[in-house]
């Protein structure tokens, strides 16, 4: 049985797709030098861009916050998390 309606072989051919991507997504990293994977004591913070990073350090948590969320889709908490973190 597929999941949402979609076919077995339309499931494969969409993982297949993902796989590529984060493959791509993992070579571009490390050939710009960035770590590929958090580290656990830091999960997360490879999602802050510099301007985030930015306003947290100069003590703008509410403008880092929005952005950081703005940029990566995540959650309140978790984007609030990141950012008290990088202050």
């Amino acid at each position: 049985m597929a999941l949402f309606g979609s076919s077995d072989d339309d499931l494969r051919r969409r993982i297949e797709d993902l796989e590529r991507r984060v493959a791509f997504l993992e070579r571009a990293a490390s050939a710009a030098g960035r770590p590929v994977v958090p580290t656990p004591a830091q999960p997360g913070e490879l999602m802050a861009s510099p301007m985030v990073r930015q306003l947290a350090l100069q003590g703008n948590k509410i403008a880092a916050i929005k952005l950081l969320r703005d940029e990566t889709g995540l959650g309140l908490k978790e984007a609030k998390d990141i950012v008290d973190r990088l202050a």
